[in-house]
Formats: C-alpha cells, structure tokens, sequence
C-alpha cells in the first residue's frame, strides 16, 4: 500500500510560504474556506509533486502565486511497504527535483527521468492517480448519465482495462493483414489455376523445320544480264537514232551557196564612223555659229559700236557654205558605212553556217550503224525467265511460312511447358502458405473475437460491474436507508444503469438532487474502492470535492459514518463552511493575498 504521509509547500496557487499538512493523521479530515481559499489547490499540489502536471491542465507559470513572485517548491513525503521516501521539487530560475529512498538521493541526472523512476515506484498512471485520488460531484454524475456506450468506455479507462482494447486492436490489425495475404494467396493459386487449365497442352511433339531446296541464283543472274543488255540496246538505239538526227541536220546546210555568196572579208568601218562623228561635230559648231550671227543686231551688245553689214553677211555666207559642206561630206559617209555593214552581214551569215555545218560535221558518230537494233528476242527470254524466278520465289514463301509456323507452335509449346513448371511451384508454395497462413487466420479471427467489446472485455467488465454493484448498494443502502438500489446491465457495447426507488424502476434523470446526491456519493465511493481493488496499489488519500453540499442533513451524517468505518482510508472532505462536531477540521484563511491552513 501507498501511504501520503507529509506535504510541504511554499508560494504555490495561492498560498504563500511555509505550509504543512500531514496526511494520514486521521481517518477523515475538514478542509473548510470560502470561495477562492485554495481548498481544492492541495490534491493539484500532491498532484504536481508526483507526477509533473495536474488534472485541471494548469500550466507551470500558473502555479507559483503572483503576489509572492518568488517561485514555488513542493516536498512530498509518502511509504510502500517498508520503503520510505521523499520528492521534493525547487522551481525558481531552474528546476530541482531530488528523489529519496530511505534517506539515499536516487534522482536521476534529469527531472524528466527522476519522475519515470517515482511513476515505476508509485505503479499507477497518472489518470488512474487522479480518479483514485480526487474526486468530486462531477465526475461521477457525467459517468452516470452519460450515453451507454461512453459510460462502458468510462469503465474500460477507470478500470484499467485499455490492455484488452489494445489487444483487440492489435489482432484486429493483424487479422486483416493476415486476411489480406490469403485473399491475395487465393487470387494468386485461382489466377494460375486458369493459366494451366487455358495452357494445357493436348499435344507436346516438336515437329522439325521443312527443308527448302529451291535455288533461284542462277535465274537471277541470267535475268540481270540480259536486263543490263537490254537497257545497253536501248541506249545504242537512242545513240543511234540522235545520231541519224544530226546527219540529216547535216544534209540540210548547203555551205557550197554559203561559201559562193560570201563577199569574201569584212570591211572595217571604224575609220568612216570616227571621220563622220567629226563631221557632224563640225557641222554643228557652223549651225550654231549661224545662229549666232543671225541673231546681232545693229550694234554690238557690248562695246555698244556698229556693226558692219556687210561684214556680217559674209560670215553669214562662210556658216552656210561650211554646214552645206559637212551635209554632203556626211550623207556620203553614212552611204559608206550602211555598204560596209550590207557587206558585213552577208560574211557573217556565211561564218555562221560555215560554223554550224562544223559543229554537226564533228557531233555525227560515224562509227554507229544508221539501223536501230531489236530487242524484243531478249524481252522475251526476260519475260520467261521472270515467271520461272516467280514460281520458285512463290514456292520458297510457301515454305517459308510454314516454317514460321512450325517455328511458332514449337516456340509457344516450350514456352508453356517452362512456364507450367514454375506455376506448378508457384502453386504449390501458394497452396503451403495458405495452409498455413488460413489457421493463422482463423486463430486471430478468434482472438480478435475474443478480445472485442463483445468478448472477454465485456465478461471482465461484466464481473466487475457486479462487484461494482454489490459496493455501491452497500454504500447506497446506508445512505437511503434501503430505499435505493442501483443496477448496471452489459449489453454488447453498452453499460445499461437502472436505478429502483422502492423496487420501482426510475430514470436517474428524474431523481431529485437530494436522491441523486446519494446515489452519487455512494457511486463515488464505490468506484474508488473498486479501483484501489483492482489497481494493486493502494492509496490512502482520498479528497471528496464539495460532495456535501449537495447532500441533506441526514445524508452527511450517513456519509460520514461510513467514511470513518474505512480505517485504510484518510480522508479530506472539502467544504464552504459546513462542519461536523466528531471530525478534525482545516480552515483555510487568507491574509491579504496569501493563503495558509489553520487548525
């Protein structure tokens, strides 16, 4: 059993220094205060000494009381068995935590790993702590009239019962792996079983190749000589037949009158054009003097003297005798010129035919025959001799694709019979790990079975729901004096409370708060009985939050007459300002902004 002995604390909530309070010096104890004393704050503060946190979720910065300003610490001394030991917990700038075990520092070099050793030592889980520890109206009022399938949840975390949902979960994965590999087994040995029942084989014979003794080398040979004749033969003809052209051309020039009507050489007329440019350059110096000299008056236009006429007539009559005289010396000229180009033209007629006549003269191939060669002997040797190399050609393909398809058949009857070994192994390792694997499944199908809300959860939770029962009526039977008894029922995933009144049934909904207090209490009790029982560690401390003021007179003197009956127990009753004469008594009082326990 775990027994709190003593607790120590400075300048936590709203306490300040030098607190101390000794928990199991008697069986039931009064915390009394009003509103915002920090009665409740002493079941958070054991709560941060044992396990770091608290069950109201207040976080580390919350806890050291702000008027105070100067951190916090916590000491916690508690037993099991013969062992004793102490934590104790400094949070100012750093963190301190020292673990004792019969007066020997067994802290770790962490606060982190010192708490996993104080959680191994105290064997209960923080939530399991809490329930066992604290508990209040609330809680127990949202367990019973919660919906079925979250009280039986409810239970399955107050019992400690999640190592079965764990398991079910657990084989509930591995069932569905496992049923997954023998589905795919079963696909696997089905798909090849349809492979080798397509694939059977009526017939495994290799049939040999067919051999081809058809040779078309020869036919081919022949064939390209006699197409490289016939394509030389119309080559020939074609030379022949340009060259029967040319000698016609040949025959249609007459040099002969060519040579006889040529005027013999060129005349060269460079001299005559470059003496009549000259010429007409002369003439038009004597027009345009002319001009000029028509054009004077009587005066001349600059010197402003008079002109001789009869000076100016004879100038007159020098410009038009000379521009007479170059007409003629042209005209006679321009008649050399045009004679010499007749003359010109007629050679160069002559030189061009002479020319024409050469180039064909020397294009004719005299050595060709001027008769076109025939070639129809060899188109039909050619024609024959293809039609011989078609048969043969036609004659190989046949064989050819029968080859092929004997190639195919004997190709595609290996390939199954190499491929109906390996299913054959495949489908006998298949069917192996099917056997073995569809125990393995059927196995987990059972525990997976077993361990569901339906299987032994339901029958631990069953059995203790009776034990459950038989606590709360016990309790319940001296609150109300036999008048109420409350049942619970497990129905698949559901935790069924009947509540009678008299015998009578009664929903739990419609019971005053008076009778609802008393069923509450008694449940309360009776859980935290049950969950010491079945926790294998035993606690002492108890704190019932405010459970009281819901209850009548009557209904506080019964709780507290069985609470005193619980010798194993110590317990602390919170309260606003209620007291019972026969037990011991803590106020809490403050002063100013800092609380503190009197006696």
């Amino acid at each position: 059993m775990i027994t709190l002995k003593k607790l120590n604390w400075d300048n936590c909530f709203s306490y300040g220094a030098g607190n101390e309070l000794n928990l199991d010096a008697n069986t039931v104890t009064q915390i009394i205060g009003t509103n915002g004393m920090g009665k409740s704050s002493i079941p958070l503060i054991i709560e941060e000494a044992l396990y770091n946190k608290n069950s109201k979720g207040i976080k580390k910065a919350d806890i050291p009381n702000r008027y105070v300003n100067d951190g916090y610490s916590i000491s916690l001394e508690f037993s099991k068995g013969a062992n004793e030991y102490k934590i104790s917990i400094n949070r100012k700038n750093s963190v301190k935590v020292k673990l004792e075990h019969n007066g020997e520092d067994i802290s770790s070099h962490t606060a982190t790993n010192t708490y996993k050793t104080l959680q191994e030592i105290i064997g209960v889980d923080f939530k399991t702590f809490s329930q066992l520890v604290y508990q209040n109206t609330n809680a127990s009022l949202q367990f019973l009239t919660a919906t079925d399938s979250n009280r039986k949840k409810f239970l399955i975390d107050l019992l400690h019962l999640e190592e079965y949902v764990e398991l079910f979960d657990i084989f509930k994965e591995a069932s569905k792996e496992t049923s997954s590999l023998v589905s795919s087994v079963q696909a696997k040995i089905a798909t090849i079983d349809k492979w080798l029942t397509d694939n059977k084989l009526s017939d495994t014979n290799i049939l040999p190749l067919i051999n081809i003794d058809i040779s078309t080398e020869e036919d081919e040979k022949q064939l390209s000589t006699l197409s490289l004749e016939i394509k030389n033969i119309t080559e020939n003809n074609n030379k022949i037949s340009k060259n029967n052209s040319l000698v016609t051309m040949l025959k249609d020039v007459d040099l002969a009158k060519a040579q006889a009507g040529s005027p013999g050489e060129k005349v060269p007329t460079t001299e005559h054009k470059e003496a009549l440019y000259a010429v007409k350059a002369k003439r038009l110096q004597a027009v345009k003097s002319l001009e000029k000299i028509v054009k004077l008056k009587s005066s001349c236009h600059v010197c402003d003297q008079p002109i001789n006429e009869e000076f100016r007539r004879d100038l007159i009559s020098t410009e038009i005798a000379q521009r007479d005289s170059c007409d003629i010396e042209i005209e006679v000229l321009e008649g050399v010129i045009e004679g010499a180009n007749f003359t010109n033209q007629k050679v160069q007629q002559a030189l061009d035919l002479e020319r024409k006549w050469s180039d064909l003269f020397r294009s004719i191939d005299r050595s060709l025959p001027t008769k076109l060669v025939s070639e129809s002997d060899l188109l039909v040797e050619v024609e024959n001799l293809s039609a011989r190399l078609k048969i043969k050609r036609d004659e190989i393909r046949l064989l050819t694709d029968q080859n092929t398809a004997i190639t195919k058949r004997n190709t595609r009857i290996q390939v199954i019979q190499e491929q109906t070994q390996n299913f054959i192994t495949q489908l006998g390792e298949a069917t192996k790990t099917l056997n073995q694997h569809a125990q393995l499944d059927a196995n987990l199908e059972v525990l997976k079975k077993s361990f569901s809300t339906n299987g032994l959860l339901a029958y631990k939770i069953e059995n203790l729901v009776v034990e459950l029962e038989d606590v709360a009526n016990t309790y319940l039977a001296e609150l109300s004096d036999g008048r109420f008894t409350l049942g619970f029922n497990v129905e698949k995933d559901k935790l069924n409370v009947e509540i009678t009144d008299n015998g009578n049934t009664v929903d739990i909904l419609a019971l005053s708060s008076g009778e609802l207090a008393r069923v509450n209490t008694a449940t309360l009790i009776a859980i935290r009985k049950l969950m010491s029982s079945i926790s294998k560690s035993k606690i002492n401390i108890l704190f019932l939050d405010e459970v009281i003021n819901v209850l009548d007179e009557v209904g506080r003197e019964k709780m507290v007459e069985l609470l005193i009956k619980e010798d194993e127990l110590n317990t602390y009753i919170v309260s606003h300002g209620w007291t019972h004469p026969l037990l011991d008594k803590i106020e809490v009082v403050k002063d100013g902004n800092v609380s503190k326990l009197e006696w």
